[in-house]
Protein backbone atom coordinates (compact mmCIF):
# COMPACT_ATOMS: atom_id res chain seq x y z
CA UNK A 1 0.00 0.00 0.00
CA UNK A 2 3.17 2.43 0.93
CA UNK A 3 4.37 1.93 -2.57
CA UNK A 4 0.97 2.36 -4.72
CA UNK A 5 0.97 5.42 -2.41
CA UNK A 6 4.68 6.78 -3.02
CA UNK A 7 4.03 6.11 -6.75
CA UNK A 8 1.25 8.43 -7.09
CA UNK A 9 2.49 11.28 -5.02
CA UNK A 10 5.58 10.85 -7.08
CA UNK A 11 3.58 11.09 -10.20
CA UNK A 12 1.55 13.89 -9.01
CA UNK A 13 4.64 15.32 -8.25
CA UNK A 14 6.08 14.87 -11.82
CA UNK A 15 2.83 16.57 -13.38
CA UNK A 16 2.70 19.32 -11.76
CA UNK A 17 6.53 20.16 -12.86
CA UNK A 18 5.91 19.01 -15.91
CA UNK A 19 2.70 21.63 -16.48
CA UNK A 20 3.61 24.22 -19.03
CA UNK A 21 0.83 26.48 -20.95
CA UNK A 22 0.88 27.55 -24.42
CA UNK A 23 -0.37 30.76 -25.17
CA UNK A 24 -1.40 31.68 -28.44
CA UNK A 25 -1.81 34.69 -29.79
CA UNK A 26 -2.73 36.60 -32.81
CA UNK A 27 0.48 38.33 -34.03
CA UNK A 28 -0.94 41.42 -34.22
CA UNK A 29 2.87 43.56 -34.85
CA UNK A 30 3.99 40.36 -36.97
CA UNK A 31 0.85 41.23 -39.35
CA UNK A 32 1.28 44.83 -39.31
CA UNK A 33 4.63 44.61 -41.02
CA UNK A 34 3.65 41.86 -43.45
CA UNK A 35 0.80 44.35 -44.49
CA UNK A 36 2.96 47.32 -44.76
CA UNK A 37 5.29 45.08 -47.29
CA UNK A 38 3.14 43.77 -49.21
CA UNK A 39 0.81 47.40 -49.51
CA UNK A 40 4.22 49.00 -50.28
CA UNK A 41 5.18 46.13 -53.23
CA UNK A 42 2.21 46.31 -54.51
CA UNK A 43 2.34 50.39 -54.59
CA UNK A 44 5.96 50.61 -55.55
CA UNK A 45 6.29 53.75 -53.20
CA UNK A 46 7.84 53.90 -49.54
CA UNK A 47 4.87 55.85 -48.17
CA UNK A 48 5.45 55.01 -44.67
CA UNK A 49 7.90 53.54 -42.74
CA UNK A 50 8.48 50.08 -42.17
CA UNK A 51 7.25 48.65 -38.55
CA UNK A 52 9.98 46.68 -36.56
CA UNK A 53 8.69 43.16 -34.86
CA UNK A 54 9.79 43.02 -31.36
CA UNK A 55 10.49 39.68 -29.94
CA UNK A 56 7.62 38.42 -27.39
CA UNK A 57 9.26 37.98 -23.95
CA UNK A 58 8.88 35.62 -21.66
CA UNK A 59 8.08 36.97 -17.67
CA UNK A 60 9.66 35.03 -15.20
CA UNK A 61 7.77 34.22 -12.14
CA UNK A 62 9.02 36.12 -9.01
CA UNK A 63 9.84 34.52 -5.83
CA UNK A 64 12.24 31.92 -4.72
CA UNK A 65 13.70 29.07 -6.85
CA UNK A 66 12.04 26.46 -5.08
CA UNK A 67 7.84 27.91 -6.52
CA UNK A 68 9.64 28.41 -10.05
CA UNK A 69 10.01 24.32 -9.76
CA UNK A 70 6.79 23.73 -8.95
CA UNK A 71 4.22 26.80 -10.56
CA UNK A 72 3.57 26.05 -14.03
CA UNK A 73 5.21 28.07 -16.33
CA UNK A 74 4.09 30.15 -19.83
CA UNK A 75 5.47 29.22 -23.33
CA UNK A 76 4.37 32.12 -25.43
CA UNK A 77 4.20 30.42 -29.00
CA UNK A 78 6.25 32.98 -31.67
CA UNK A 79 4.49 32.75 -34.92
CA UNK A 80 6.06 33.98 -38.38
CA UNK A 81 3.10 35.44 -40.87
CA UNK A 82 3.31 33.68 -43.87
CA UNK A 83 2.34 35.66 -46.94
CA UNK A 84 3.69 33.44 -49.26
CA UNK A 85 1.09 30.59 -50.32
CA UNK A 86 0.64 30.23 -54.00
CA UNK A 87 -3.05 31.38 -53.34
CA UNK A 88 -1.44 34.77 -51.60
CA UNK A 89 0.99 35.31 -54.22
CA UNK A 90 -1.73 35.11 -57.32
CA UNK A 91 -3.79 37.70 -55.37
CA UNK A 92 -1.10 39.86 -54.73
CA UNK A 93 0.14 39.91 -58.46
CA UNK A 94 -3.33 40.31 -59.66
CA UNK A 95 -3.66 43.52 -57.35
CA UNK A 96 -0.20 44.46 -58.17
CA UNK A 97 -0.80 44.69 -62.03
CA UNK A 98 -4.09 46.44 -61.49
CA UNK A 99 -2.22 48.81 -59.47
CA UNK A 100 -1.28 51.28 -62.10
CA UNK A 101 -4.87 51.84 -63.78
CA UNK A 102 -6.16 52.05 -59.96
CA UNK A 103 -3.13 54.93 -59.22
CA UNK A 104 -4.73 56.95 -61.90
CA UNK A 105 -8.13 57.02 -60.62
CA UNK A 106 -7.07 57.18 -56.62
CA UNK A 107 -5.00 60.91 -58.13
CA UNK A 108 -7.93 61.77 -59.88
CA UNK A 109 -10.23 61.89 -57.03
CA UNK A 110 -12.56 59.50 -58.81
CA UNK A 111 -11.79 56.54 -56.05
CA UNK A 112 -10.86 57.07 -52.43
CA UNK A 113 -9.75 54.22 -49.60
CA UNK A 114 -12.28 53.72 -47.05
CA UNK A 115 -12.07 52.02 -43.76
CA UNK A 116 -12.60 49.04 -44.17
CA UNK A 117 -9.44 48.44 -46.36
CA UNK A 118 -11.48 48.56 -49.99
CA UNK A 119 -11.90 50.80 -52.34
CA UNK A 120 -14.90 53.18 -52.69
CA UNK A 121 -15.96 54.83 -55.89
CA UNK A 122 -15.90 58.72 -54.79
CA UNK A 123 -16.68 60.76 -57.77
CA UNK A 124 -17.15 60.08 -61.88
CA UNK A 125 -18.09 63.09 -63.01
CA UNK A 126 -16.03 63.75 -65.74
CA UNK A 127 -15.41 60.67 -66.89
CA UNK A 128 -16.98 59.05 -70.31
CA UNK A 129 -19.01 56.33 -69.95
CA UNK A 130 -16.60 53.79 -70.96
CA UNK A 131 -13.93 55.32 -68.52
CA UNK A 132 -17.15 54.52 -65.78
CA UNK A 133 -17.31 51.09 -66.74
CA UNK A 134 -13.39 50.54 -66.49
CA UNK A 135 -13.41 52.12 -62.80
CA UNK A 136 -16.83 50.02 -62.00
CA UNK A 137 -15.04 46.92 -63.07
CA UNK A 138 -11.74 48.04 -61.53
CA UNK A 139 -13.11 48.64 -58.27
CA UNK A 140 -14.82 45.19 -58.07
CA UNK A 141 -12.21 42.72 -59.22
CA UNK A 142 -9.32 45.21 -56.59
CA UNK A 143 -12.13 44.80 -53.95
CA UNK A 144 -12.79 41.13 -54.47
CA UNK A 145 -8.98 39.76 -54.74
CA UNK A 146 -8.05 42.45 -51.62
CA UNK A 147 -10.84 40.28 -49.53
CA UNK A 148 -9.73 36.92 -50.92
CA UNK A 149 -6.16 38.39 -49.88
CA UNK A 150 -7.47 38.99 -46.40
CA UNK A 151 -9.46 35.55 -45.94
CA UNK A 152 -6.04 33.85 -47.62
CA UNK A 153 -3.83 35.32 -45.22
CA UNK A 154 -5.88 34.37 -42.13
CA UNK A 155 -5.96 30.71 -43.89
CA UNK A 156 -2.46 30.49 -44.15
CA UNK A 157 -1.68 31.14 -40.70
CA UNK A 158 -4.22 29.25 -38.81
CA UNK A 159 -6.55 32.04 -37.65
CA UNK A 160 -9.42 31.66 -39.87
CA UNK A 161 -11.37 33.64 -37.30
CA UNK A 162 -9.78 36.25 -37.39
CA UNK A 163 -10.49 37.54 -40.70
CA UNK A 164 -11.60 40.99 -39.56
CA UNK A 165 -8.71 41.52 -37.58
CA UNK A 166 -6.68 40.97 -40.55
CA UNK A 167 -8.47 43.09 -42.95
CA UNK A 168 -8.60 46.16 -39.94
CA UNK A 169 -4.75 45.80 -40.22
CA UNK A 170 -4.43 46.09 -43.58
CA UNK A 171 -6.90 48.98 -43.86
CA UNK A 172 -4.26 50.82 -41.80
CA UNK A 173 -1.53 49.87 -44.25
CA UNK A 174 -3.42 50.61 -47.17
CA UNK A 175 -4.29 54.18 -45.47
CA UNK A 176 -1.17 54.59 -43.96
CA UNK A 177 0.73 54.44 -47.03
CA UNK A 178 -1.72 56.59 -49.00
CA UNK A 179 0.53 58.84 -51.35
CA UNK A 180 -0.90 62.82 -50.63
CA UNK A 181 -3.71 64.14 -52.67
CA UNK A 182 -5.78 60.85 -52.33
CA UNK A 183 -9.01 60.79 -50.60
CA UNK A 184 -9.33 58.84 -47.48
CA UNK A 185 -13.05 57.66 -45.94
CA UNK A 186 -14.03 59.05 -42.45
CA UNK A 187 -15.90 56.49 -40.19
CA UNK A 188 -19.33 58.45 -41.04
CA UNK A 189 -18.83 58.09 -44.28
CA UNK A 190 -17.44 61.72 -45.15
CA UNK A 191 -14.25 62.41 -47.41
CA UNK A 192 -10.85 63.86 -46.54
CA UNK A 193 -7.79 64.56 -48.45
CA UNK A 194 -4.63 62.72 -47.21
Amino acid sequence: MKTIIRSLLLLLAVSVISCVTINIYFPAEELRGAADKIVNDVWGTPGSEMRETKPQSQKKNPGHSFYRIILPTNAIAGQDINVSTPAIRAIKDAIKKRSTALIAFLNAGNIGLSSDGLLKIRDTQGLALKQKGQLNKLVKAENKDRERLYHEIAIANNFPDKVGEVQTIFANSWRGQAQSGWYLENPDGSWMQK
